[in-house]
């Protein structure tokens, strides 16, 4: 009797282990994963070669996107993972790559499209508001439709006649079909005039540089998908008097003939104290031998260190690794005078064409006495499909596509006690009704009343959970000005005061915070 019923039991154990799991489908699975990582730049008008609005789209482009997710393509996001913590990531998590690959496999359903979520907006113009200053490239560029690659400087006068402190910059592509990625530094020699002057038509030729060394600053970069943000309130970067702006646009390949004429949006700060941070190069000086040993022969592969001792407690805020066509591999991390590893940046699949700077969640404390290295590792074999010398030749320091760069920007400031509590994901439109990754299944929110917010104005919803809420109140500059935490709701409708602590008449953002998730919804406050 026990070995029938044993016999029964690992029977049905294996018909409950074999029972194939449910395809998933794209309206109520494969459709949120698309919107929130890939339409932004897969749109009409914008640089991706075909657009993911819609089931059509995806389902005609499923075994591109199979491969691309699984290879590890798209989204174009290069740092390791768990290796430093950055704002907007552009990363699929394991779970969402399975997702899209069964469902390819599975024949890729549409299933019910009343689960179907709505496309997100995508605004229009600044995001940021009124910019304080504009500037745009001197020409409409004429982007040749053959197919090649051109990285262009163009020199920018500012026209300022004192130094001022930049609270957000936002890059205002001209033609986003062909605007691959945007770099700007502040120059004060005149340096980039006199490169301008010898090359024509505007602007010079550059490949990944501003062309020379002793820029003033270097300004955060863009890529498609790079959502603009404030700094955090009181920290600024320094834009100087009398100075140009060398804005290098590089231009993917078009197979037809296009225009554009990119600009920047330039905010100020309004605070009478900013604390400036600044960008430190990592160069060849730091490795052993400096400049001179900084040599990548023929058919090598090969790693350069650099070493350098912080002389103060610093706060970073953002990295921005630097390399050409033969870098392989870069990693910047510090080790405290307590033997701790202070993970900054790993990108372990080096490419050109997808680079910028990496700006952290919170800002990361680096104690005085750590050592701080970065590693740059290079291919120059032909094994390297991105190698630009056939066969490959001796390399060494330069600007110019055929030559390499030793390069990693560190912007940081002086620490003060309780940086490393400061956000970085400050809000990043001042016309968002909300923006959520809270599924419509946990919460809906029915609005903040009264409004103009008052002392006794409340957020009401209807909760479809039984959970703890966390709230906060953040301004424009992502500070946070008042807070509630752990506030048992149950499922139903429900009113909750807002928090107390708004200082003064403007514009906030309440964000609410369920199961590790945040809704925000901006406000007018009356103080």
């Amino acid at each position: 009797m026990f070995q029938r019923f044993f016999v029964l039991s690992i029977t049905a154990i294996s018909i409950i282990s074999i029972a194939p799991a449910q395809t998933p489908t794209f309206s109520e699975h494969v459709a949120p994963i698309i919107f929130n990582h890939c339409t932004s730049c897969h749109r009409t008008g914008e640089i991706a070669p075909f657009a993911l609005t819609n089931y059509s789209e995806v389902q005609a482009n499923s075994q591109m996107i199979k491969y691309a997710v699984s290879t590890g393509i798209m989204p174009p996001w290069k740092p390791v993972r768990d290796y430093g913590n950055f704002v907007d990531e552009r990363r699929l998590t394991p779970e969402e790559k399975k997702t899209i690959i069964d469902w390819v496999d599975g024949g890729t359903p549409e299933g019910d499209v009343s689960k179907l979520p709505k496309l997100p907006t995508f605004p229009e113009g600044s995001q940021l508001g009124v910019p304080d200053l504009v500037l745009q490239i001197p020409v409409k560029w004429k982007v040749q439709g053959n197919l090649q690659d051109v990285y262009r400087n163009f020199v920018v006068p500012t026209g300022l006649l004192e130094d001022k402190s930049i609270a957000a910059i936002e890059v205002r592509p001209g033609n986003k079909k062909v605007v691959h990625h945007v770099l700007m530094w502040n120059d004060t020699t005149g340096t980039g005039r006199k490169l301008d002057a010898m090359d024509t038509p505007a602007g010079y030729e550059e490949f990944g540089g501003a062309g020379f060394d002793n820029v003033a600053a270097s300004y955060p970069g863009w890529a498609p998908g790079t959502t603009p943000r404030y700094f955090p309130a009181g920290i600024g970067m320094k834009l100087y008097k009398n100075s140009d702006i060398i804005i290098q646009v590089h231009y993917a390949p078009s197979p037809t003939d296009e225009e554009d004429q990119t600009s920047i949006n330039i905010f100020f700060k309004k605070e009478k104290t900013v604390r400036e941070f600044t960008e430190a190069a990592i160069l060849p000086d730091y490795i052993p031998g400096g400049y001179n040993a900084f040599v990548i022969p023929a058919n090598q592969v090969k790693t350069f260190k650099a070493t350098y001792t912080v002389k103060e407690d610093r706060t970073v805020l953002g990295v921005f690794p630097h390399m050409h066509n033969l870098g392989k591999s870069a990693k910047l991390y510090a080790v405290t005078p307590l033997k701790d590893t202070i993970k900054l940046i790993n990108i372990a699949d080096w490419d050109f064409h997808w680079q910028g700077t990496y700006s952290y969640k919170m800002l990361q404390k680096v104690p005085k006495n750590s050592k701080l290295y970065y590693e740059a590792t290079y291919d120059n074999t032909q094994a390297n499909p991105n190698n630009p010398n056939t066969p490959p030749q001796t390399v060494q320091w330069g600007f110019s596509t055929s030559e390499e760069m030793f390069l990693c920007y560190v912007f940081s400031m002086p620490y003060q006690n309780g940086d490393e509590n400061i956000s970085q994901e400050t809000p990043t439109s001042v016309t968002d009704d909300m923006n959520s990754d809270i599924a419509p299944d946990i919460i809906q929110v029915d609005g903040i009343f009264p409004q103009p917010v008052g002392t006794t104005s409340h957020i009401n919803f209807t909760l479809f959970v039984n959970a703890d809420v966390n709230m906060d109140i953040v301004d424009l500059n992502g500070k946070i000005v008042g807070s509630k935490s752990h506030i048992p709701v149950s499922i139903g409708q429900n009113s909750i005061a807002l928090p107390e602590g708004i200082p003064s008449t403007g514009m906030y953002v309440c964000r609410i915070h369920i199961n590790g998730k945040i809704m925000s919804i901006p406000f007018i406050a009356s103080r």
